[in-house]
This record gives C-alpha cells, structure tokens and sequence, in this order.
C-alpha cells in the first residue's frame, strides 16, 4: 500500500506507537455492557400476502426488517454490511444520538458504498419505541428498508403495565423495483396476508404503532375498542382516551386496548385525508372466537368518525425541560411549495436542500421554532416534520409549560386548516450539524429539507462543529469513499482522516479486530488488535483538519473479499500526547 518516507516518520516517534499498544493491550475494558447484531441490506422478494410476491431491498431478508431490542443503558452494537447495488446509511429515527451516528451522508460519515460496512455503536438510547431507515437516499425509503428500534426501561415499572405487545408498521407500496402488488401493508403484509393477533378476554394490549411509509399519513383505530394513549415518539404521555389516532410519517403511538369485547375485530388504517375508506387492516381476535374475519374494505365506526387524538391533549408524562418565556433564539420554519425547473419544488423559508440558510444555534440554548405550513391552499397538503438528534417540546398542550409532551415528528397539517402551525422549543443539548425536514419522501426529495447548525468547537479539536463527523468526541475520525469503484483490484482510492488542523496522524491496519473493544479513558476506544496490526502511514492534516492516506490495490481477484481493519493514532498538541482514531473497515471488492 503506501510507502513511508523517513520525513513522515519524525512527525510521531515510534516510542509513542509502541507505548500506546502496550498500554493498550495491558488495560482492562471499561466497557458496559453490549448487544452486538448483525445487520445486512440485500435486494431480495418478500411475499405481501399468500401466493403474491415483491422485488424489494432488505434488511436481513424481510420486510420490515428485524426488530432490534435493547434495554436503557446498553450499548447497540449494530455491524452493518451494504449488500445493495447503491451506497446507502441508516437513521436512528428519534434516537438523539451522537452525530457521527446519526446515518446523514456527508454531515455524519459518507455514506456506506456497495461492498463495504460500518459498525454502528449506539450509547445513551432513550426508552421507546424508534426505528431505523437509509437518509440521503429517498428512493430507498420506499423498497423495503425500514424496521423497528425497541428501547426497554431500565426499570419496567417506568412502563404501564401490559400482558400481551404487538408492534404494528405500516407501509404504503407503490412497487418501485417490480411485482404483482401495489398498495398499503401492515407488518409488510397485506390485508389478504394477516396473522391475527391473538388476546384473552381481561387482558391489555400494548400496541406499538410506527408509520414507515413513503408518503402517506394514516388514521388508525381498532373496532369495538377505545385506545388509550401512553407514549409519543418513544416517550411518555399522561394518558389520552381516544377512538382513533392520526399518525403522520415516521411517528409513533404507543396506546394500551382493554380486551374486554370478545370477538374478531378490525385493528384499521385509512389514510389522512379520507377516514371513510379501510387501506389495511390487521386483526385482534380473543381465544377461542371463531367467526369470521372482517373484511379488508370494512370501515369500523371509530375509524371513520370517532373522536380523533389531538397534539392538544398530550402533556409528559415525566418531569421534562420547562417551556421558557425567555427563549434564546425565534424562528419561524415557513413550509411552502412552488414551482422550479425541473417540477414542483418544496421549500422551507423560500429554500430547497442543499441550497439552505441554516439555522444558528449555540450549545446550552433554549430555541423557540414556528413551524408554519404556507403552501397553496387549493393543493393541500400535510408535512410530518423531523428533527435530528433532539426533542421538540410542543407548546400550547394540555402540559402547559410545566409537561409539555416530547416528540421529534410533528405532523403539521394543510394551509387553512387548524393544526397548520406548530410552535416548539428545543433544548440545544446535542452539538452538530442536524437536519430539519418533512419526513414525505417526495416533499423531501424536492427540497423540504433544513439544518440547524451549532456554533464554534464544542470538543475542542479544532474542527468546527459544523464540518465535525464527531462534534463531542475530540479524536480523529476515519473514513473511506462511498464509491464502489475505489475498492475493486487494481483500484486507486484514499483513506481519509478528519482530525486537528495541522496535526499529525498515523494510521495502523490489520486483519484482526479485539474480541472486545477496549476503552481507555482520555484515549477513546481500541478496535484494532494491535498485536496484529502495521503502521500503514503517516500524515499531517491540512489546514481544513483532513488529510488523505493514498492507496492502490493490487490488480489481482484473489484479494477479493480480502477485509482490512483501520484505526489511527492522533497527535494532540501541545504535549504531543495521542488519541485513538475511530475504527473503519475496508474489503476489497
């Protein structure tokens, strides 16, 4: 690979390397406790109901993908291989991770290439129910890609109690990659393909509700039975009864059914805007009930025209941050839509992503945000908007200013109507560069897309927060290219490395990863073995805090599939004490 000149090799003294390794080798792990899965997107089919089959892509095979499951206070450990033919990353929805998590291309890692893999290493998770999706590909939004994140309690009595759980998501499909079906899913099956869900009279419910669509914002409700409301976007509300609920995209209800209505009933999504029309229907159905399932077009009562939960009666269910009369920064997130040259255009404040103003926030702020849907009132249309790695509190809810409800998607609904202005706070306690945008697929596509950008160096690095893969963590970040190209035999390609303008850099690769990682305080985390691992380069960054380790690989198949580890060490000024890198693989493909 790359060849050392005696000039780069006076940047670090090898007393440091070898030091390093054998402090490194010799320390115990401080490490909590983790739950390590393996994740792959693969194109693959999937049947959407008996006999009827869909070309779709992936996660693990199936459609939603698996359920990944951990308790408050574990880490996630999620290595993920891309087995698509297209560069893809996932989004932890609702989880206010750290950034370098977070799964944007280019604001948190480039994006991961065909071929390749990237571990992601999930701490701090917030109970709930979340789940996870590509970013930055909207088109993979909408072929199968979406699965759900469960975050127990540390303590379950936290929860309500339940005797019997059921995650529902539901879907729209519009059979972008080829089949025999287009239409709307629940748990990747049509109504024609349901399971019912079975309960004993006397028994709760806990039903966990995610919409993953595209573009479609539901109503749900379950026939012969109120619901009663408990959490929204993973955390806890004071209880709400209701018959129905909407739920816009990438929101989730999580709402407890009393079963004491034996029978076979109709658990029903209609779509936003027509209330009066079944798309997709599951079923609960109690022990020992025999007759017939509903049918799919059945419209239950409550679906059509039963009371509907409004943001307006949630309130926290836990002490939360307080609405503040004093906020720090105003703003007003202004949705409008338009014409451009190439088609109809979505914008917030007159702007379509990535030709954006973002918004200015400082670490430690309360921010207030007007979010107003202006576009034309003769083409309505709803907006569920997203915020990354944080919380809106909503104001002007039955919580007032003491227990305002938390929630990171706000369905905002058509210009004219009530509900088409929400006004927020967010505590701006998570640094980084974070996007603010409408969760439908094609408004999104189109340029309702935003930022909110931190001020200054929150960790120290020299690398402005705005630009920094890792904003909180002051250690040297290591990346490859999201090109398939750069990893075929015979190919040129660089390892990059984002670290203090200026500063040197050694970067180590080998075959072997610890079989458990190893942290060091005021080090950071070892993942390479460095019993087996070679110092590959030496570099200084630039003035801009990145700098590149050029490569070419041999022009031979048999290095195909060939997995190298890389993880590098950091010079810090002005001790010149080190840093561990973060880790990156790369295969040759």
């Amino acid at each position: 690979m790359a060849t050392l000149a005696p000039q780069h090799l006076a940047l670090m003294p090898a007393s440091h390397a070898c030091a390093l390794a054998l402090a490194l080798v010799a320390s115990g792990s401080l490490r909590a406790q983790v739950v390590e899965v393996n994740l792959t997107a693969a194109p693959g089919t999937t049947q959407v109901a008996p006999g009827v089959s869909v070309n779709a892509w992936l996660y693990n095979g199936s459609m939603p993908g698996p359920t990944l499951r951990v308790t408050e206070g574990q880490t996630l450990r999620v290595r993920f291989q891309n087995n698509l033919p297209d560069s893809t990353a996932i989004h932890w929805h609702g989880q206010p991770i750290q950034l370098g998590m977070d799964g944007v291309p280019d604001i948190s890692r480039p994006a991961i290439a065909a071929g390749q893999e990237f571990i992601y290493d999930l701490n701090n998770l917030i109970p709930g129910t979340y789940w996870f999706h590509p970013h930055g590909h909207e088109m993979q939004l909408d072929v199968g890609l979406a699965s759900v994140l469960i975050v127990d309690p540390a303590n379950p009595g936290s929860d309500p109690a339940f005797d019997v759980e059921q995650t529902i998501v539901l879907d729209d499909w519009a059979n972008p990659l080829g089949g025999a079906f287009s239409g709307h899913l629940l748990n990747g099956r049509s109504s024609a393909g349901q399971n019912p869900i079975s309960v004993q009279p006397g028994q709760r419910l806990r039903l966990r509700v995610v919409n993953v669509a595209a573009t479609t914002n539901y109503v749900f409700a379950l026939d012969g039975h109120a619901m009663t409301v408990t959490h929204a976007d993973g955390n806890r509300v004071q209880p709400v009864v209701v018959q129905a609920i909407p739920i816009g995209i990438g929101e989730r209800w999580d709402v407890l059914v009393d079963c004491n209505n034996p029978g076979t009933w109709s658990l029903a999504a209609s779509t936003i805007e027509n209330r009066n029309a079944t798309m997709v229907r599951g079923i609960v159905q109690y022990a020992g009930q025999t007759g017939p399932m509903p049918a799919a077009t059945f419209v239950p009562t409550n679906l059509a025209s039963g009371s509907l939960l409004n943001y307006s009666q949630l309130a926290s269910y836990f002490p939360v941050q307080p609405i503040t009369s004093t906020p720090n920064r105003t703003f007003t997130a202004s949705l409008g839509m338009g014409m451009g040259p190439s088609g109809m255009i979505h914008t917030i404040n007159g702007q379509t992503w990535p030709n954006v103003t973002p918004f200015q926030v400082a670490a430690g702020e309360h921010v207030q945000m007007s979010i107003v849907n202006n576009g034309m009132m003769m083409m309505p249309e709803y907006h569920p908007m997203h915020v990354h790695g944080h919380f809106f509190r909503l104001m002007g809810t039955a919580g007032g200013t003491a227990n305002p409800p938390k929630k990171d998607t706000v369905l905002i609904r058509p210009n004219g109507q009530p509900g088409s202005s929400a006004t927020v706070q967010i505590s701006m306690d998570n640094p980084g560069r974070w996007l603010l945008h409408c969760h439908n697929m094609e408004h999104m596509a189109t340029g309702m897309m935003t930022a909110i950008e931190y001020n200054g160096d929150a960790d120290g690095d020299g690398v402005l927060t705005r630009s920094d893969y890792e904003p909180m963590l002051p250690l040297p970040v290591v990346t490859i290219s999201d090109q398939p190209s750069a990893f075929a035999p015979g190919a040129s390609g660089a390892v990059r490395v984002q670290w203090t303008p200026g500063q040197a850099f050694g970067l180590f690769i080998g075959p072997n990863e610890l079989a458990l990682w190893v942290s060091l305080p005021g080090l950071g985390t070892l993942v390479l073995d460095p019993t087996s691992a070679a110092l590959y380069g030496l570099v200084l960054t630039s003035t801009s805090g990145v700098a590149t380790l050029p490569y070419i690989l041999p022009n031979n198949p048999a290095i195909i599939g060939l997995r190298v580890g890389m993880q590098g060490v950091g010079v810090v000024p002005p001790a010149n004490s080190v840093v561990l890198s973060t880790f990156q693989a790369l295969t040759a493909r």
